[in-house]
């Protein structure tokens, strides 16, 4: 903060300009949007003079960061050149608006805004790390994206089984510039990318089905499919419109290099309570992360002779995309493994 009578140092300024460019840029953890942006950021070094437009980009900066969160700009009022800068208030004209009082040797701007002073960007700031911390975005810039339907080779199922599994790579591509820090250009790696991704409000969304099936092991089939539910898999948690058992503080964030188990749903019925639905996923450090689907016939017959299964089963898989006034990169699916029994 500055203080009243207190020179506005470059300081101030390029420490506001770290704070805004590790939220929107390359980031870290749950900071870093990858807003793609093609001019370097407005930090000053040495004893440069802040100018008026270095101050508009910055608050342009803001206001972007808060439409996204909140679809509303920020209060701070636009700074031009001409504007004479102060710690609480800035004047709203141009020109010799400041006034000096010799016997105090203090000083007063005419015609002060109170809404652009330097000191109103800090607490601005503050409320929007807060909110990027929780991956706060307005809902209508989220948008819900088809990615892998039964129509997609792997997908659907359509013999009878005992087991099954599939697995599929979301892959992050990175290689977009964004800014680090210090307001230099830099290129997002894949992993930098899964993070924006998840960080700006994305989900991966998955359902899976069963039909034409007969004989009450395949009704039973459909039935815990349909209770599975739809989940989605987000930056720190995982959730079901169903009754699936999932990882509830668990998310993109909390993935190693080892299958994790995400969700799980088992049989409905007693005699077949042994079946079950696994989700596992993983990520490579590379911006890859493979989600491992296993449709699992363990019951062998209570008692008696064991009934095959002979439903169809289909899998479907969705995202939510930030694609408001930051835009996050699609990543890609595809099939990489899959199996019967």
């Amino acid at each position: 903060m500055v203080s009243v009578g207190g020179n506005v140092e470059a300081t101030t300024y390029n420490d506001l300009v770290s704070r805004i460019n590790a939220i929107l840029g390359i980031g870290s953890g749950k900071l870093g949007y990858g807003y793609q942006i093609t001019t370097p950021g407005q930090a000053v070094v040495g004893t440069t003079d802040v100018r008026g437009v270095q101050w508009a980009g910055l608050r342009s900066d803001f206001n972007v960061l808060s439409e996204h969160q909140i679809n509303t700009g920020t209060t701070v009022g636009e700074i031009v050149s001409g504007n004479i800068i102060g710690a609480d208030v800035s004047n709203v004209g141009t020109g010799s608006t400041v006034l000096r009082d010799n016997a105090t040797d203090t000083f007063t701007v005419v015609n002060p805004d109170a809404d652009k002073g330097v000191n109103d960007f800090t607490p601005i700031i503050t409320t929007l790390e807060a909110a990027a911390t929780t991956n706060t975005v307005f809902s209508s810039h989220l948008v819900l994206e088809s990615k892998i339907t039964p129509a997609t080779g792997g997908a659907s199922y359509t013999s009878s089984w005992q087991s099954l599994t599939a697995e599929i790579e979301v892959t992050f591509a990175g290689g977009y510039n964004c800014r680090a820090n210090n307001g230099t250009l830099v290129a997002a790696t894949g992993d930098d990318h899964r993070r924006h991704f998840f960080n700006t409000g994305g989900e991966i969304r998955f359902s899976t089905s069963g039909a034409n099936g007969s004989g009450s092991k395949s009704a039973d089939w459909a039935t815990m499919l349909t209770n599975f539910g739809t989940i989605t898999f987000a930056n720190s948690a995982t959730t079901t419109t169903g009754t699936a058992t999932v990882g509830a503080g668990f998310g993109s964030e909390d993935l190693t290099t080892s299958y994790q188990q995400i969700a799980i749903k088992f049989g409905s019925d007693s005699l077949y309570a042994e079946n079950s639905i696994k989700v596992e996923a993983k990520h490579n450090n590379s911006g890859v992360i493979t989600f491992k689907f296993s449709w699992t016939d363990a019951d062998t017959g209570d008692p008696g002779t064991d009934e095959s299964v002979n439903l169809d089963i289909d899998l479907t898989m969705s995202q939510v995309r930030c694609n408001g006034p930051i835009t996050s990169v699609t990543p890609s699916y595809a099939f990489v493994g899959s199996g019967i029994a």
